[in-house]
């Protein structure tokens, strides 16, 4: 308690509180405008079957039934989704989607999860989804539609490399567009707070620590003054009881 006492005492001093307070806001304002902006840009999919369905008739003349592709969402869809979201994760993908190892843009490729929207909805379906978080608008909605194409050739080319007939081919719907880049400004302030607190409780730590080591020496100053004072007054009651003892001994003059 008697630290927090303190700590309150020292920021009511008008030499100790107010200075800290406007040094924290300056480096504050500093640290907002120092800090970049980060700019976001995402695009949310959904994989469909094709309306003739996911086989091929083996008779020409007896073509397969047309049915609607938003009512065919099965397990199949959401595992050909879960395979798209691993393989998209990997350095090398990352890499031709233009992301290299310590590149500030960051991108995010999953079924949804990450989006408030799509979570809503249902955690399990088919859905893609790319973020893409960077401190400048133009890379941000640029490595959008790059993820976006790359997606749908890694698509395309699996079902290739599974020699699937191309009319049954799992096209990728675009449920939201890639999004115009939207300025988040939650890290600057953030970083900005941060700086505030970190200088207004290291500015108080310092005024204690030094106000408590002026504490320290007037203490110690006080306790050799004392100490200087009581032998003074020792010697000179010694010498009052002396002298009363050399009168008492001495016999009087007739």
């Amino acid at each position: 308690m008697d630290f927090w006492k303190s700590i309150l005492e020292l920021a009511r001093r008008k030499f100790v509180g107010p200075p800290l307070i406007a040094l924290g806001i300056l480096a504050a304002l500093i640290t907002y405008f120092v800090v970049p902006t980060h700019y976001v840009s995402s695009c949310s999919m959904v994989l469909t079957t094709p309306a003739t369905g996911g086989t091929l008739s083996s008779d020409p003349q007896e073509p397969p039934g047309l049915t609607n592709p938003l009512l065919q969402f099965n397990e199949g869809l959401r595992t050909t989704a879960g395979i798209l979201v691993l393989s998209m994760n990997t350095p090398q993908m990352l890499e031709r989607i233009g992301i290299a190892d310590g590149d500030p843009t960051r991108v995010t490729i999953n079924d949804g999860r990450t989006s408030p929207e799509l979570l809503g909805i249902n955690l399990n379906g088919p859905f893609l989804y790319v973020e893409v978080d960077s401190d400048s608008p133009a890379t941000a909605s640029a490595v959008t539609e790059r993820a976006v194409r790359l997606i749908r050739a890694e698509l395309d080319a699996r079902q290739q490399a599974l020699k699937a007939p191309p009319s049954t081919y799992i096209a990728m719907t675009e449920v939201v567009p890639p999004t115009v880049p939207e300025a988040r400004r939650t890290g600057k302030w953030g970083a900005a707070a941060g700086v505030l607190l970190a200088m207004v409780a290291a500015g108080l730590g310092l005024a204690y620590f030094l106000d408590r080591l002026r504490g320290d020496r007037r203490e110690k100053r006080s306790e050799r003054d004392s100490w200087a004072v009581e032998p003074q007054l020792w010697d000179k009651g010694a010498a009052a009881e002396h002298a009363d003892e050399v009168q008492s001994t001495t016999p009087s003059a007739r």
